[in-house]
């Protein structure tokens, strides 16, 4: 399979940024996730380790394999989790999800994936790949985003020309960006048994100021990552940019601002 273009890049403050928001949307993101005691959990695009070490941490007698084919994350993470590596809880592999051939077959207690089909050709091969490596009826958690589903108050045209300009691109190099509203589909095609979705938001108003602040900034992170890659395309300008950051101060400080955003939870069984 051929390199999936990402769209965040892979520079060092990127790969810091993933760490970053990987602590923060924990308290989002772990209902939900349980793994049985002294299970061997396959983790399918770990990227840096930012989840791999909250897993890790959160379960202290699970052991992970975490794969990824991005050398650059990969080097990352082996920074990241070098205490872990070190007492042997994780291994890093290198793999294409899309051909996990080099894996044990039906050898995985449970499956891991967060915002990482996003970013594939073909999730749902990856989601076949996976599965093949599950023993019977072990459970896989899947995270993913649904990006249709996105509101600010106030009003905030530059922010949401970038954000169609973002999805747009994404999606025309071969990424998913509305896929939470599909695995229960892509799930159940994969071969997968007993499946759960969801739908969970991000919903900030007045009511919760503060963290309607704090996300705010953290998702502005999030957009400017693609800055670089958006630009070299020409799908915004310099412009749109500086006008996007006046926006998103304004969702931030504003009274009656609020944010809306929604993703997907499927959990399913092989």
């Amino acid at each position: 399979m051929k390199k999936q273009e990402y769209i965040h890049g892979y520079d060092p403050v990127e790969q810091e940024r993933l760490i970053e928001q990987a602590r923060y949307l924990d308290k989002w993101v772990r209902p939900g996730v349980d793994f049985k005691r002294k299970a061997r959990v396959l983790e399918v695009g770990c990227g840096v380790g930012a989840q791999t070490k909250i897993l890790l941490k959160r379960f202290p007698e699970i052991t992970i394999d975490a794969v990824d084919l991005s050398p650059e994350q990969l080097e990352a993470a082996r920074r990241y989790l070098k205490r872990e590596l070190e007492e042997q809880r994780v291994r890093l592999i290198q793999a294409d999800a899309a051909d996990l051939s080099a894996l044990e077959a039906n050898s995985y207690d449970s499956a891991y994936i967060c915002w990482f089909l996003e970013h594939v050709r073909d999730p749902l091969q990856v989601l076949k790949e996976t599965r093949s490596r599950l023993k019977r009826n072990a459970p896989i958690f899947v995270s993913e985003v649904f990006n249709q589903a996105f509101f600010v108050n106030p009003y905030s045209p530059s922010l949401l020309k970038y954000w169609f300009e973002f999805n747009d691109y994404q999606w025309e190099t071969g990424g998913h960006p509305f896929i939470g509203a599909s695995l229960g589909n892509l799930l159940t095609e994969a071969g997968y048994r007993k499946v759960h979705t969801e739908i969970r938001s991000f919903h900030f108003d007045s009511r919760q100021a503060q963290e309607r602040e704090r996300f705010t900034r953290s998702f502005e992170k999030v957009l400017l990552s693609a800055a670089p890659a958006l630009l070299k395309a020409g799908r915004v300008d310099r412009k749109t940019i500086t006008k996007l950051k006046r926006e998103l101060v304004r969702v931030e400080k504003a009274k009656d601002a609020v944010f809306y955003s929604a993703w997907g939870r499927a959990v399913g069984r092989a």
